[in-house]
């Protein structure tokens, strides 16, 4: 599991189109959360509907009508009563013309305050001062269904038949996802987003390994042409693996990524690849170059760029291989390059050649002392080192951070 947390992190860093992909796949459930959340919310939301004249309540979700009766030859469903008053039979019905269920809805009527109910069916009832409270019966009227109605009613005694009342209906929508156009747009994006975040992290993957399998190839094949360079003078065995090790360190200390560190190791192996181009004798000569020697040995960094003139592989190694040996006071060479003008590439393993040099024996000298090497390195920060780079080269040594182990690895 860690390791595959581990792999997932990787790709989130390394893959811009996982990294899309993964954006696009959270604004889309970021989308569908907020679909959910606004039906939830519309599902909570209590609709009043209030009128004075019939029908009750119209509009293009719902109609609320009660049919009154009125006194008239033929009057249908009222009567008097020997006490002067007036019983009737009021029927109301709700019709749904939406796409959604009405739900815990609730009817207010006005009435006038001596009015009673004798009974009533299909719903419960409340009586207040002035006031008969419905509400649907459970299993029956409680639910108004999409393009349906239901039926309630009661009936009245009053002093006087009632024409026309003061009604005030309340209820909420009950809403289901996958009747809103939006929920499936959201639904479908975010099935789509998980499938191109799974594709895109799956190719990932394979290309990965496959990078991996190259960089293995292109690992060895620079290790064998490494070896290659150290071997033609005892003094600088495994000079160029050193130089390699020291680079990628310095790289991962100053905050240089994975690419770059695994770049600049590349670098350092291959930066002295030119000297194949020198002749033995000026490569193992045992006491100082004259002049002339001098100036064919500073030619390994230009052999050396035309050798790499076509390697594509490690992008800006023919640059560190030919400026290694620039200085940041302008008085290096080839080009006599300043400061920034140095890609940083070089700088750095100009500082791990030095350090490396000092480090070990040469046929000219023996080893110098970490105390001369610090010397060294504080006293040329400005004139031959980057400053940032030779202070990084410090901080490992005295943090003991290279090992021999590791180098070998």
């Amino acid at each position: 599991m860690k390791m595959f947390i581990k792999k997932l992190a990787s790709a989130f860093k390394k893959s811009r189109a996982v990294r899309v992909s993964q954006i696009f796949f959270i604004l889309s459930i970021l989308f569908l959360a907020g679909v959910l959340l606004w039906i939830s919310y519309q599902n909570k939301k209590i609709i009043t509907y209030e009128q004075y004249t019939e029908p009750l309540a119209k509009d293009g979700e719902l109609e609320i009508f009660m049919e009154i009766p009125v006194r008239a030859d033929g009057v249908k469903n009222c009567w008097p009563e020997e006490n002067g008053t007036w019983g009737a039979q009021y029927d109301i019905y709700i019709i749904n013309k939406s796409k959604y269920p009405f739900v815990d809805w609730e009817l207010t009527m006005d009435v006038p305050n001596e009015a009673r109910i004798d009974s009533s069916w299909n719903g419960t009832y409340e009586q207040k001062p002035g006031k008969i409270i419905i509400h649907g019966a459970p299993d029956l009227t409680a639910v108004a269904n999409p393009h349906d109605k239901i039926r309630v009613g009661y009936v009245l005694y009053t002093r006087s038949l009632m024409q026309r009342s003061h009604y005030i209906l309340t209820g909420r929508f009950q809403r289901s996802p996958l009747r809103e156009i939006l929920f499936i747009v959201a639904l479908i994006l975010s099935i789509v987003a998980l499938l191109i975040f799974i594709v895109s992290f799956g190719l990932f993957f394979v290309v990965q390994r496959q990078q991996e399998k190259d960089d293995e190839k292109i690992e060895s094949l620079i290790k064998l042409c490494a070896r290659f360079i150290d071997v033609r003078d005892e003094y600088t065995k495994m000079h160029s693996l050193h130089v390699g090790y020291y680079a990628k360190k310095i790289a991962e200390l100053m905050g240089f990524d994975e690419e770059f560190q695994k770049n600049i190791y590349y670098m350092g192996l291959m930066h002295d690849v030119g000297k194949v181009m020198l002749p033995r004798e000026i490569l193992c000569k045992k006491s100082k170059l004259n002049d002339e020697e001098w100036q064919e040995m500073k030619k390994h960094t230009s052999y050396g760029a035309e050798i790499l003139e076509r390697f594509t592989a490690v992008p800006g190694i023919r640059e560190a291989v030919l400026y290694h040996h620039e200085r940041w006071d302008g008085t290096g060479y080839p080009e006599g390059l300043k400061e920034n003008a140095i890609p940083i590439q070089a700088r750095i393993i100009g500082v791990a050649d030095a350090y490396d040099a000092m480090h070990t024996n040469r046929s000219y000298r023996s080893r110098l002392s970490d105390d001369i090497i610090f010397e060294e390195l504080q006293k040329n920060k400005r004139t031959q080192f980057d400053p940032e780079v030779a202070e990084a080269m410090i901080v490992l040594i005295k943090k003991h951070a290279i090992t021999h182990a590791d180098m070998e690895h």
